[in-house]
C-alpha cells in the first residue's frame, strides 16, 4: 500500500511543486517553533526529516538547498542565543556536523530514490526484449484509457501471436527462439511511433497500443509492421508467422480486461481459421459485435 501510494504521487506531475511548497510550509513552521523555544531544545531532527522529504520528491539539489537553510537557520538562531555552548569554536563545529549529516542524507536519499525509481521500472519491463511486459501494459493501456474518457481520442489495440514458435524452440533451441522473440519486438519499436507501447505479454505473444489512433490510421500502421515483420523473420530462416487481432475503441469498454479480451479474440479467431493473418473490428459497446471483419494477409 505505501509503496504504491509513494509510487503515484511520485509519478504526478504535480509533485515537486506541491513537495516544496509543503517543505517551505513546514521549514517555516520549524524555524518559528525554534527561535521561541530555548536552545537546549534541539530540533535538528526535524531539519533532517525536512531535508529526507525534499530529498525523496525533489532530487539532491534542492535537498542540498534546504540543508543550507537549515544550517543558516541554526546559526542565526545560535548567535541569538549568544553561541550557546562554551566556546563560539564548539558551536560552528555542531553546526558544520550537522550541515555534514544534512548534505550525507540527502546524497544518500537520492541514491536510494533513484534504485527504487529503477526498481519500479524494471519491474514493468521484460527482462528479454526490453520492452513493457504485461503489468507495465495494463498500466499503460489504464492510462490511455482515461486520456480516452478525458477527450474521447480513438485509440487501437493489436494482439500479436507467433504461430509456429514451438517448433522454433524444439528443433533450434530456446536461444533460437529468444532471438526470434528479441527480433519482432525490436522490428515493432522501431517500425512504430515513440508513443505507441509495445508489449511482451509472455510466451510468444505480443500487444500494441496505438494512441489516439482510429480504424484507418490503425490499419495503416498494423499493416506496414506486419510485413515488415514477415520480411525479417523470413531473413532469418524462421518458421514464425504472425496472427494479428486488432480491435479499433471509439468509444472504451468498462475495463481493461474488456479491451485486452476483444482484441485477444480476434487473433484467437485467426488462428482458428488459418493464421497468418490480420483481423480488426471497431469496437460497438452496444452490440459487442461490429460490422463483419475485415482479413488482410500479411505479407
Amino acid at each position: 500500500m505505501l509503496a504504491d501510494y509513494l509510487r503515484r504521487i511520485s509519478a504526478s506531475k504535480r509533485t515537486p511543486p506541491f513537495a516544496l511548497a509543503i517543505a517551505l510550509l513546514s521549514f517555516a513552521f520549524v524555524v518559528t517553533v525554534d527561535s521561541v523555544t530555548t536552545y537546549e531544545l534541539s530540533l535538528s531532527s526535524y531539519y533532517l526529516l525536512i531535508v529526507l522529504a525534499v530529498g525523496w520528491f525533489c532530487g539532491a539539489p534542492w535537498a542540498a538547498l534546504f540543508a543550507a537553510l537549515s544550517m543558516f537557520a541554526e546559526v542565526q538562531l545560535g548567535r541569538q542565543a549568544d553561541y550557546p555552548l562554551s566556546d563560539p569554536v564548539y558551536f560552528y563545529v555542531s553546526i558544520g556536523n550537522r550541515l555534514f549529516a544534512y548534505l550525507l542524507v540527502a546524497l544518500l536519499i537520492s541514491i536510494i530514490r533513484t534504485l527504487y525509481d529503477r526498481e519500479i521500472s524494471m519491474a514493468r519491463i521484460d527482462y528479454l526484449t526490453g520492452i513493457a511486459n504485461a503489468k507495465g501494459f495494463n498500466e499503460q493501456l489504464a492510462n490511455e484509457v482515461a486520456r480516452h474518457r478525458r477527450n474521447l481520442s480513438p485509440f487501437s489495440v493489436a494482439y500479436i501471436d507467433c504461430d509456429n514458435f514451438k517448433a522454433v524452440n524444439d528443433n533450434h533451441g530456446h536461444a533460437a527462439g529468444d532471438r526470434v522473440l528479441k527480433l519482432i519486438a525490436e522490428t515493432c519499436r522501431s517500425n512504430l511511433r515513440r508513443t505507441d507501447v509495445v508489449a511482451r505479454l509472455g510466451g510468444d505473444e505480443f500487444a500494441v497500443i496505438l494512441p489516439q489512433t482510429g480504424e484507418f490510421a490503425a490499419l495503416q500502421a498494423i499493416n506496414k509492421l506486419s510485413k515488415q515483420l514477415a520480411s525479417v523473420i523470413a531473413e532469418n530462416e524462421s518458421p514464425v508467422t504472425l496472427s494479428i487481432g486488432v480491435g479499433i475503441f471509439l468509444r472504451a469498454p468498462e475495463s481493461v480486461e474488456q479491451i485486452v479480451s476483444f482484441s485477444d479474440q480476434l487473433m484467437y479467431r485467426v488462428k482458428t481459421t488459418g493464421k497468418n493473418k490480420m483481423l480488426h473490428r471497431v469496437y460497438d459497446p452496444e452490440k459487442a459485435e461490429a460490422s463483419p471483419p475485415a482479413r488482410v494477409k500479411v505479407g
